[in-house]
């Protein structure tokens, strides 16, 4: 079921409709992850071979400066809104900053009220918890991992990229095969129930590769090992080839099933190459502002609607995707609609030319904590029109100069001036949304156990200075950092707290553990036991403590929780032998029922050991 996406898309009804439009197309849109512009055949890698999504691009229109955030998450968020991420409350991959803000509406949502029958398959990346999870913006069926890649702190404990635990609605399944192959078969057991139902759908294949771990399929690596090169090149590409070889097979379900005429498909890279290690011509890897870092192969197909063999060089971007797709389905905006994209269809169409002038805006974000953003103002950002690059203090004329050799800033100052004051009244206009929560809400029916993780904490407030969510955002952290602690080796202080909202007043169950409770009885025991000590909640100003028995992999308490925004705080003391605290790192929560205490409590009581 739908759950938030649904009530906003009642809203919707009364603002979208149907345009008039020719044909109302099915739409599947194929992203991957950390696949940047050079690792293509057809971009001129010699070391890949990639004929499916080669002869895409070729059969298609081809976008050959298609210019993504600098995160896979960040574009997400562009794709799904067609608003910059910061403008939707992403400015960062965890931390609490990576969840759009409940009150944007999503391509989702807004096809989903127009009559499509909408999926994702598999990543998400947006939110583990309501109303953040893809079943609560628009999508009607869901099969995704945890996180924004396979093996994150939010993902399902142990995950791997051969036989994936994968989620649903109704919950995890275990699955086999390789991710890719997984992902791809089960999107067209999808594409043949809508052939059959003769519905028209918006499937989102949102594949997780080849993003770290670079885990390819057995075997693939050898003949890039065989080559010379070496890890994690080797499994990068090998898991970039396997990729194409699924999208092929799936462009050949959609001719089979005799959906490839009315069919939009368009393919495109979250951001750029994560290894670089033949770039193009591009100066940057992901993670930058750089043309390397941000330009990603895109391309677009509907046989027979949009001219054929075509190659553009126009600056386009994932947020053109929202306003795009809903002009060529013949859907209107939602009403009031605002955004950072650009419809493109009567271009996509050929009734009209690319637009010739644009800005566009990247922002690197993920500063630490909450900092206030305007210390980060100029760190980590480029601004871009059709010929020059302004980032920090270079200027590249990327026209002549794709690889950013030759800096102009000394000899162009009125296009740096230009620059610059359309990136200082950009960033003006985002400055008052950037630092906005958005909170996971506890105590709603459409979820009734919320599970946090380490990943979504904010910065700490029992120990300011105390590493957070970025220092634990993989499970391979959580597993060293909690290995170091059993050993007595020298650990770096963690903790952090989340930013929540209650639903409904009344009595809830909170249980605190270093590991979550799928993980095996083994790896509990070996590095899942705290010592005795205290754990401790903080609600607020009220803290709550309780005694803790040596051996304990989980605490449970169970206390009154008022209506409204809370942030919430949870430590075990007596890990070490000093002061130091550890952070739980999972926790879950449940409504059991009405208050057990008046609304008047203490601000500070314990809980005595049993």
């Amino acid at each position: 079921m739908v759950h938030v996406g649904r009530s906003m898309i009642m809203v919707f009804f009364s603002v979208v409709g149907l345009r008039a439009a020719p044909e109302r197309p099915n739409v599947l849109l194929v992203l991957t992850s950390d696949q940047g512009y050079g690792d293509l055949s057809s971009s001129g890698n010699p070391h890949l071979h990639t004929p499916n999504l080669d002869r895409l691009r070729a059969t298609g229109t081809d976008f050959s400066r298609c210019i993504a955030a600098p995160s896979g998450t960040a574009t997400r968020a562009e794709i799904l809104s067609g608003k910059h991420e910061f403008r939707c409350g992403v400015s960062h991959r965890v931390a609490g900053r990576n969840l759009i803000r409940p009150d944007v509406p999503l391509l989702s949502e807004v096809l989903c009220a127009a009559g499509y029958r909408t999926a994702i398959i598999g990543t998400w990346g947006l939110g583990e918890a309501f109303p953040c999870r893809p079943e609560d913006r628009g999508f009607e069926d869901v099969l995704v991992h945890g996180g924004d890649a396979i093996g994150q702190t939010q993902d399902r404990w142990g995950n791997s990229y051969v036989d994936p635990w994968l989620r649903r609605q109704t919950g995890w399944e275990k699955t086999t095969g390789y991710c890719t192959q997984v992902f791809v078969n089960e999107a067209k057991r999808w594409l043949a129930a809508r052939a059959a139902a003769q519905q028209a759908f918006f499937l989102y294949l949102a594949l997780n590769v080849p993003h770290a771990p670079y885990e390819a399929p057995i075997g693939a690596a050898q003949p890039f090992l065989k080559a010379g090169l070496a890890e994690p090149t080797a499994s990068f590409y090998a898991m970039i080839e396997d990729l194409d070889t699924r999208v092929g097979d799936l462009l050949a379900e959609l001719d089979r099933l005799n959906l490839s005429s009315n069919t939009l498909v368009v393919f495109l890279g979250a951001s750029g190459s994560a290894i670089g290690t033949w770039n193009a011509g591009l100066h940057g890897i992901k993670g930058s502002p750089d043309e390397g870092g941000v330009r990603v192969p895109a391309c677009c197909r509907w046989a027979g609607k949009f001219p054929a063999k075509r190659a553009v060089g126009a600056l386009i971007s994932p947020l053109d995707l929202f306003p795009t797709l809903m002009g060529c389905c013949g859907v209107a905006l939602p009403q009031g609609w605002v955004g950072d994209g650009i419809d493109l269809s009567p271009a996509w169409f050929g009734k009209a030319d690319f637009p010739k002038q644009r800005m566009l805006f990247t922002h690197v974000g993920q500063w630490p904590g909450d900092d206030p953003p305007e210390r980060y103002r100029s760190q980590g950002f480029a601004v871009r029109d059709s010929r020059w690059l302004l980032s920090g203090l270079e200027l590249f004329d990327i026209a002549a100069d794709p690889g950013q050799r030759a800096n102009l800033f000394e000899e162009q100052p009125a296009a740096v001036a230009s620059l610059l004051g359309a990136y200082g009244t950009w960033w003006n206009s985002i400055r008052s949304v950037v630092r906005e929560p958005v909170r996971y809400v506890i105590g709603d029916p459409h979820q009734p156990v919320v599970r946090l993780t380490a990943a979504d904490w904010w910065p700490s407030r029992e120990r300011p200075g105390a590493a957070s969510a970025i220092r634990v955002a993989s499970q391979t952290a959580i597993r060293a950092k909690l290995q170091a602690l059993t050993d007595g080796s020298a650990v770096a202080e963690t903790a952090g707290l989340w930013k929540l909202r209650v639903a409904a007043p009344g009595h809830y169950r909170i249980a605190l553990a270093p590991l979550p409770a799928e993980a095996d009885a083994a790896e509990h025991t070996k590095i899942g036991q705290l010592k005795a000590g205290r754990v401790h909640l903080r609600t607020g100003k009220r803290e709550i403590q309780m005694d803790l028995l040596k051996g304990a992999t989980t605490a449970t308490l169970n206390l009154d929780l008022p209506a409204g925004e809370l942030d919430l705080e949870a430590w075990f003391s007596g890990q070490w032998p000093d002061e130091r605290i550890l952070g739980s790192c999972f926790a879950e929560i449940e409504r059991l029922g009405e208050r057990k205490r008046p609304e008047l409590e203490l601000d500070l009581h314990t809980i005595p050991k049993k």
